[in-house]
Protein backbone atom coordinates (compact mmCIF):
# COMPACT_ATOMS: atom_id res chain seq x y z
CA UNK A 1 0.00 0.00 0.00
CA UNK A 2 1.34 3.53 -0.90
CA UNK A 3 -0.07 6.56 -0.27
CA UNK A 4 0.60 9.94 -2.25
CA UNK A 5 0.07 13.46 -0.36
CA UNK A 6 -0.38 16.34 -2.53
CA UNK A 7 -1.05 19.80 -2.83
CA UNK A 8 1.08 23.30 -2.64
CA UNK A 9 4.01 23.87 -1.08
CA UNK A 10 2.96 24.60 2.43
CA UNK A 11 -0.19 22.47 2.19
CA UNK A 12 1.88 20.07 5.37
CA UNK A 13 2.64 17.22 2.69
CA UNK A 14 6.18 16.74 4.16
CA UNK A 15 5.10 17.32 7.43
CA UNK A 16 2.01 15.42 7.47
CA UNK A 17 3.72 12.71 5.02
CA UNK A 18 6.23 11.97 8.13
CA UNK A 19 3.71 11.72 10.99
CA UNK A 20 1.19 9.20 8.74
CA UNK A 21 4.15 7.47 7.95
CA UNK A 22 5.01 6.68 11.46
CA UNK A 23 2.01 5.90 12.38
CA UNK A 24 1.09 3.21 9.72
CA UNK A 25 5.12 1.80 10.37
CA UNK A 26 6.33 2.58 6.76
CA UNK A 27 8.57 4.54 5.04
CA UNK A 28 7.82 8.72 3.74
CA UNK A 29 9.56 9.17 0.44
CA UNK A 30 10.05 13.49 0.30
CA UNK A 31 11.22 13.44 -3.53
CA UNK A 32 12.20 17.03 -3.03
CA UNK A 33 14.78 15.94 0.09
CA UNK A 34 14.90 12.10 -1.05
CA UNK A 35 15.66 11.96 -4.41
CA UNK A 36 16.20 15.04 -5.80
CA UNK A 37 19.23 16.37 -3.52
CA UNK A 38 20.82 12.40 -3.22
CA UNK A 39 20.65 12.46 -6.70
CA UNK A 40 22.01 15.65 -7.20
CA UNK A 41 23.99 16.57 -3.75
CA UNK A 42 22.87 19.78 -4.34
CA UNK A 43 19.62 22.23 -2.96
CA UNK A 44 16.57 21.95 -5.11
CA UNK A 45 17.21 25.79 -5.59
CA UNK A 46 20.13 25.16 -6.89
CA UNK A 47 19.67 22.54 -9.58
CA UNK A 48 16.66 24.91 -10.30
CA UNK A 49 18.94 27.85 -11.17
CA UNK A 50 21.32 25.93 -12.77
CA UNK A 51 19.02 23.97 -15.37
CA UNK A 52 16.07 25.41 -15.45
CA UNK A 53 12.58 25.14 -15.31
CA UNK A 54 11.65 23.11 -18.37
CA UNK A 55 14.72 20.74 -17.70
CA UNK A 56 13.88 20.81 -14.22
CA UNK A 57 9.85 19.79 -14.81
CA UNK A 58 10.97 16.82 -17.39
CA UNK A 59 13.38 15.27 -15.04
CA UNK A 60 11.02 15.89 -11.86
CA UNK A 61 8.33 13.58 -13.64
CA UNK A 62 11.46 10.66 -14.70
CA UNK A 63 12.99 11.27 -10.53
CA UNK A 64 9.28 10.78 -9.75
CA UNK A 65 8.55 7.22 -11.46
CA UNK A 66 12.11 6.03 -11.35
CA UNK A 67 11.78 6.20 -7.41
CA UNK A 68 8.61 4.86 -6.51
CA UNK A 69 8.42 2.31 -9.49
CA UNK A 70 7.92 -1.18 -8.15
CA UNK A 71 8.02 -0.49 -4.12
CA UNK A 72 5.16 -0.85 -1.92
CA UNK A 73 4.81 0.60 1.68
CA UNK A 74 5.28 4.30 1.36
CA UNK A 75 3.87 7.39 1.79
CA UNK A 76 5.07 9.44 -1.24
CA UNK A 77 5.58 13.39 -0.86
CA UNK A 78 5.91 14.65 -4.40
CA UNK A 79 6.71 18.47 -5.15
CA UNK A 80 3.48 20.99 -5.90
CA UNK A 81 4.42 21.05 -9.55
CA UNK A 82 3.76 17.12 -9.88
CA UNK A 83 0.34 18.55 -11.20
CA UNK A 84 2.54 18.88 -14.26
CA UNK A 85 3.36 15.88 -15.13
CA UNK A 86 0.81 13.41 -16.55
CA UNK A 87 2.92 10.31 -16.79
CA UNK A 88 4.13 10.57 -13.43
CA UNK A 89 0.69 11.71 -11.51
CA UNK A 90 -1.22 8.74 -13.83
CA UNK A 91 1.87 6.20 -12.00
CA UNK A 92 0.79 7.82 -8.53
CA UNK A 93 -2.67 7.27 -9.41
CA UNK A 94 -1.74 3.56 -10.32
CA UNK A 95 0.46 2.65 -7.37
CA UNK A 96 -1.11 4.48 -4.31
CA UNK A 97 -4.39 6.14 -3.39
CA UNK A 98 -3.93 10.04 -3.99
CA UNK A 99 -4.89 12.05 -1.60
CA UNK A 100 -4.91 16.32 -1.88
CA UNK A 101 -4.28 18.28 1.11
CA UNK A 102 -6.67 21.01 0.37
CA UNK A 103 -5.57 23.85 2.30
CA UNK A 104 -6.61 27.85 1.30
CA UNK A 105 -4.86 30.49 -0.43
CA UNK A 106 -4.37 32.24 2.95
CA UNK A 107 -2.39 29.54 4.72
CA UNK A 108 -0.62 28.68 1.73
CA UNK A 109 0.82 32.26 1.33
CA UNK A 110 1.42 32.40 5.31
CA UNK A 111 3.03 29.36 5.34
CA UNK A 112 5.31 30.19 2.23
CA UNK A 113 6.08 33.74 3.23
CA UNK A 114 7.86 32.04 6.86
CA UNK A 115 9.81 29.31 4.80
CA UNK A 116 13.38 29.31 3.65
CA UNK A 117 13.36 30.20 -0.20
CA UNK A 118 12.59 26.82 -2.00
CA UNK A 119 12.16 25.97 -5.52
CA UNK A 120 7.93 26.96 -6.69
CA UNK A 121 7.55 25.94 -10.35
CA UNK A 122 6.36 29.13 -11.87
CA UNK A 123 6.83 31.76 -9.30
CA UNK A 124 7.86 34.27 -10.71
CA UNK A 125 6.15 33.96 -14.35
CA UNK A 126 2.81 33.45 -12.04
CA UNK A 127 1.86 34.95 -8.87
CA UNK A 128 1.24 32.54 -5.31
CA UNK A 129 -2.26 33.36 -5.97
CA UNK A 130 -2.35 32.54 -9.94
CA UNK A 131 -0.68 29.34 -9.29
CA UNK A 132 -2.80 28.39 -6.21
CA UNK A 133 -6.01 29.27 -8.44
CA UNK A 134 -4.24 27.10 -11.42
CA UNK A 135 -2.81 23.80 -9.37
CA UNK A 136 -6.22 23.44 -6.96
CA UNK A 137 -8.20 22.36 -10.05
CA UNK A 138 -5.85 19.76 -11.06
CA UNK A 139 -4.89 19.00 -7.58
CA UNK A 140 -8.49 18.05 -7.27
CA UNK A 141 -8.84 16.08 -10.90
CA UNK A 142 -6.11 13.93 -10.04
CA UNK A 143 -6.48 12.96 -6.52
CA UNK A 144 -8.25 10.01 -5.56
CA UNK A 145 -9.88 11.88 -2.01
CA UNK A 146 -9.83 15.76 -1.41
CA UNK A 147 -9.17 16.45 2.42
CA UNK A 148 -9.58 19.30 3.52
CA UNK A 149 -6.82 20.36 6.70
CA UNK A 150 -8.03 23.44 8.05
CA UNK A 151 -10.38 22.78 10.44
CA UNK A 152 -8.27 20.29 11.63
CA UNK A 153 -5.56 19.49 13.61
CA UNK A 154 -2.35 17.39 12.97
CA UNK A 155 -4.00 13.99 14.79
CA UNK A 156 -7.73 14.50 13.03
CA UNK A 157 -5.52 14.78 9.95
CA UNK A 158 -3.92 11.70 9.97
CA UNK A 159 -6.95 9.61 11.81
CA UNK A 160 -9.18 10.71 8.77
CA UNK A 161 -6.19 9.87 6.02
CA UNK A 162 -6.25 6.13 8.30
CA UNK A 163 -9.65 5.94 8.18
CA UNK A 164 -10.11 6.58 4.44
CA UNK A 165 -7.51 4.04 4.09
CA UNK A 166 -8.80 1.13 5.87
CA UNK A 167 -12.54 2.21 4.17
CA UNK A 168 -10.49 1.78 0.39
CA UNK A 169 -9.31 -1.39 1.97
CA UNK A 170 -12.65 -2.76 3.29
CA UNK A 171 -14.92 -1.31 1.11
Amino acid sequence: MNITLIGMSGAGKSHIGKMLAERLGIKLLDIDRDVWEVAYGKPIQEILDERGEDWYVAEEGRLIIESTKGKDGLVISPPGSVVYQPDALKHLKAISTVIYLKVPFETIEERNKNSTPHAVIGLGRKSLRELYDERAKLYEEHAHCVLETEKYNEQQIIDSIVGLLNMKMHG
